[in-house]
């Protein structure tokens, strides 16, 4: 066979064209060029936005307390620190507060040094005494017990109390709320925008929702530095008032 005459060579031309043919066709329909081109947006597209909120009453408090003690003697105003507060969880466990919801978040000591009489002489600071200082913040479930509380810890010798803050214990569940109807509402905008310009929806492009951070919202704060003599006459009226979920979203339509 003479592998160099015309019908052999037009043979394995035809064979060649044939084959790159289909790779082509098998390229553009369901291969790489296929799913290159899926993945660009199309040439006209529709993009809205919506947001939607859901007004919660808060169904947790957070409050922290404190007790600082100093002294000259460290291992005294440890102790008196430590039993202090051992005696401020004893009373939140006795008041229905569970343990996973009582969490140490301070133990420090350090050194007071002292004070320059006169400014620009030379001085060496020495130290003077020591500082203690334990803290411990607490979740609240039942808002009832949460003026008893502020009443009580200054009686218990606690003598710094932070700020009172309410939040949403699971927000995802009224944010779940807010993003179905934040989406409800950008469709429909969608579509009467698609209307009022003669044109029809598509398929969704992509869509993207953001929700913020819901951090506990304070009340004010709660107490001084020096309370160990304070006799309250009239517990406090406690109100943790509501709170806004919002969520914000974003949708690209395709038009046709």
């Amino acid at each position: 066979m003479n592998f160099f005459s015309k019908e052999f060579l037009f043979g394995t031309l035809s064979f060649l064209v044939l084959a790159m043919a289909v790779l082509l066709i098998y390229s553009v329909f369901w291969g790489p060029i296929a799913n290159y081109s899926s993945s660009l947006l199309p040439a006209r597209t529709l993009s809205v936005s919506a947001s939607d909120k859901v007004t919660v009453k808060p169904d947790v408090a957070f409050l922290s307390f404190s007790v600082v003690k100093e002294g000259s003697k460290i291992e005294k105003i440890i102790e008196e620190g430590n039993q202090t507060v051992n005696q401020a969880i004893e009373f939140l466990k006795s008041s229905g507060i569970e343990e996973k919801d009582i969490k140490t978040t301070e133990y420090n000591l350090s050194p007071v040094y002292s004070s320059p009489s006169k400014w620009g002489e030379e001085f060496i600071p020495r130290i003077v005494k020591y500082s203690f200082t334990q803290t411990v913040s607490v979740k609240v479930r039942d808002f009832k017990k949460i003026s008893s509380i502020l009443e009580k810890l200054p009686q218990l010798g606690i003598n710094r109390i932070g700020d009172l803050s309410f939040g949403i214990d699971e927000p995802e569940v009224f944010l779940s709320q807010a993003r179905e109807k934040a989406f409800q509402k950008a469709k429909e905008k969608a579509e009467k925008i698609a209307s009022q310009n003669g044109l029809k929806l598509g398929r969704i492009i992509s869509l993207s929702d953001y929700s913020g951070n819901y951090y506990p919202v304070p009340m004010g704060r709660g107490g001084a530095d020096k309370l160990e003599s304070a006799a309250l006459s009239v517990a406090p009226s406690i109100e943790p008032g509501s709170q806004e979920v919002s969520v914000n979203v974003s949708v690209i339509y395709e038009i046709k």
